[in-house]
């Protein structure tokens, strides 16, 4: 299958790339070319080799606002993975966010449309919900949440990707299948060191409720989301790893942080705050990656 995958060259973008190219033919578009030195990083898997040469990636040029660019760079893709984005609130001006997010995703929507695509899966977030990057503005309305959470972002940046959202299903209509895949942060190898700091502040990042999901999972649930007989139509899915984020166990995380916040069913010791049930249900796959594995 010919894919598409706006934004490759960016941290997630890089994740799934690298488990789409093991076995499909895939074209990275986005402004910047990251080199072929990137794909060196891809997960032991099927075709991979130690020394083995980076994957054949294909690099097209395009500004996602650029429409005729944009439906040039996917022309003959049966599949579109948008990823490309302002990845947060922090990096950029609420209009560029706005501008870039929204806009941008219309713009896919259009060139798909025109491109007879009709399978798009888009990297949406869990700041959707609302309560993440809202700096304790915003709780919770019970854990773990779930697809049934209202959705209500305070700033630009999830109020983005829920506008997306929104546009891309409305452009599904009857022949189109649109799956909203909603991580919680991405892990990736290229920021390891950061990370194992992480694990043991959860005071830093509790607006987060300690989610996460390793780039390797995520591109998972890509290559499912694109391949899998799914109906036309718009479907949506938290996809979070298995455990919290951190050293502490997740019935003290509730505790100190959000103690009146009621809990609708048992938790694992270390059990995630964001349910991954649906994407189960719509996938047959959740995640499985620990940080307690691959930051060890």
């Amino acid at each position: 299958m010919r894919i598409a995958v706006t934004g490759g060259s960016g941290l997630v973008g890089r994740a799934i790339v690298r488990r789409l190219a093991e076995r499909h033919d895939v074209v990275n578009v986005d402004l910047s070319d990251p080199g072929t030195h990137t794909w060196d990083l891809r997960p032991t898997g099927v075709g991979r080799s130690p020394g083995e040469p980076a994957l054949p990636v294909h690099y097209s040029h395009a500004d996602i606002l650029d429409l005729v660019a944009l439906s040039r760079a996917i022309e003959g893709a049966q599949a579109v993975v948008h990823a490309a984005a302002i990845p947060g609130p922090t990096f950029g001006p609420e209009d560029d966010i706005m501008n870039v997010n929204v806009e941008g995703t219309r713009n896919i929507a259009l060139a798909a449309n025109g491109a007879g695509v009709r399978r798009v899966v888009f990297i949406s977030s869990d700041s959707v919900l609302g309560f993440v990057f809202s700096q304790g503005r915003v709780r919770p309305n019970y854990l773990p949440v779930d697809e049934a959470h209202p959705l209500a972002p305070t700033e630009a940046y999830g109020r983005s990707k829920l506008l997306a959202e929104t546009v891309l299903a409305r452009e599904a209509g009857k022949t189109t299948t649109v799956i909203s895949l909603r991580p919680p942060w991405v892990w990736v190898p290229e920021e390891y060191e950061k990370l194992r700091l992480l694990t043991r502040a959860p005071a830093e990042w509790s607006d987060g409720l300690w989610a996460y999901v390793h780039g390797d999972d995520l591109a998972r649930a890509v290559e499912r989301a694109l391949t899998l007989d799914i109906a036309p139509g718009f479907h949506a899915a938290y996809v979070a790893a298995p455990d919290n984020g951190t050293v502490v166990p997740t019935a003290r995380l509730i505790h100190d942080f959000f103690p009146d916040v009621p809990v609708s069913k048992d938790v694992p010791e270390f059990g995630s705050l964001v349910s991954s049930s649906r994407l189960e249900d719509l996938l047959g796959f959740v995640p499985t990656m620990s940080w307690r594995e691959f930051l060890r």
